[in-house]
């Protein structure tokens, strides 16, 4: 079996507001993302949130989007990709002195039936025409066509076939939303990833079932999960016996204030763990007790591709010493496993057009 591996960061801002200033909040975590994958000799993948940056272009063009945009450009020269992350509640949100008043649009399905100048394509094609302008100029093999959605949202079903065929007819031919037995619900979003394909690596539904499996179209790179385990230390109780580890707040969560009734909180209970360096409560052995659940489980398959998540925003000391053992213990038990970017794996699979 072959192991692919994808280290994918969602590289935004925290959603509610900062604490701080703009650095603080995703540029040092950022340039600290790019000083440890250097020193482990590996490719990450910045997940952006475009429509952030459109804003700010308005709101703050010197203070926030001429840095986003040349960090942007470092993260290219580096040989790191850069792909496309959407939160589109930026669009209708309003914004006052390092204060967000976010709006409750928070998914591209909010956009479906809405009477506004944005629709969900115009908004993929913004996002998409967004990187190849500000990145090929200067790096003319860059392509965007990877997709991560915000909050892991592909929108409620009856839309999910209308943003998976936008984004397929603008170019994105790799998608890395899903993690396998993932459920989340808020006031304003709801993600339901239970009962996914069996494969490791699927092709969606364009029509919108993301259940089912088909054999083109847009390839589905899962971050990895692993159920979880009935005889875990109940979270509340693991939050506080690892916080010490904890990174320091940088601002605002968007849900925060927006609760979604019991019985979906019920549910979230039994939400399988994504393999991602945000966590600070997992160790660096349950980092590979996940990896490890993935290999068994697709073993009898030639090639296995996973994701492991995380958010600049949210990684502090502990995080980036997960990322290293993680890095480390990978290579140590799986010496052929690879660590790409999409736009590797498209040059592999001849897909780069």
């Amino acid at each position: 079996m072959k192991l692919k591996l994808f280290l994918t960061f969602d590289h935004e801002l925290p959603l509610g507001g900062v604490k701080s200033n703009w650095n603080d909040a995703l540029f040092e975590p950022t340039k600290k993302l790019f000083d440890i994958s250097k020193r482990l000799g590996v490719p990450i993948i910045l997940f952006t949130d475009v429509l952030c940056a459109l804003r700010f272009k308005q709101w703050d063009n010197n203070g926030f989007y001429k840095p986003y945009i040349a960090q942007l450009k470092d993260a290219v020269k580096r040989k790191h990709d850069v792909q496309l992350h959407l939160h589109p509640h930026w669009l209708t949100s309003g914004y006052d002195n390092l204060k967000f008043l976010p709006s409750n649009d928070f998914s591209l399905s909010d956009f479906s039936n809405k009477e506004s100048e944005y629709t969900i394509e115009s908004i993929v094609k913004d996002g998409i025409t967004f990187l190849d302008e500000n990145l090929k100029p200067e790096f003319s093999e860059y392509k965007c066509l990877a997709f991560r959605a915000g909050g892991y949202n592909l929108g409620i079903p009856s839309d999910t076939g209308r943003i998976l065929r936008s984004l397929h007819n603008h170019g994105i031919i790799y998608d890395s939303s899903i993690s396998k037995g993932y459920y989340f619900k808020s006031g304003i979003s709801k993600v339901d990833f239970r009962g996914m394909p069996r494969e490791p690596n699927w092709y969606l539904d364009l029509n919108g079932n993301l259940s089912v499996a088909k054999d083109a179209g847009i390839l589905e790179i899962p971050i990895a999960s692993i159920p979880k385990s009935p005889f875990e230390l109940p979270t509340m109780f693991k939050l506080k016996k690892y916080a010490y580890r904890a990174p320091q707040n940088r601002g605002y969560q968007i849900h925060e204030g927006k609760p979604a009734g019991y019985a979906h909180k019920f549910r979230q209970l039994f939400s399988s763990r994504m393999l991602g360096f945000d966590n600070y409560t997992y160790s660096h052995e349950y980092m590979m007790r996940i990896l490890d659940y993935n290999v068994q489980k697709y073993r009898k398959y030639d090639e296995v591709l996973l994701s492991v998540s995380g958010h600049p925003k949210s990684m502090g000391e502990y995080s980036f010493e997960l990322m290293q053992r993680f890095v480390e213990n990978v290579r140590r038990k799986y010496p052929e496993a690879e660590f790409l970017t999409f736009t590797e794996l498209a040059h592999q699979q001849n897909k780069f057009i």
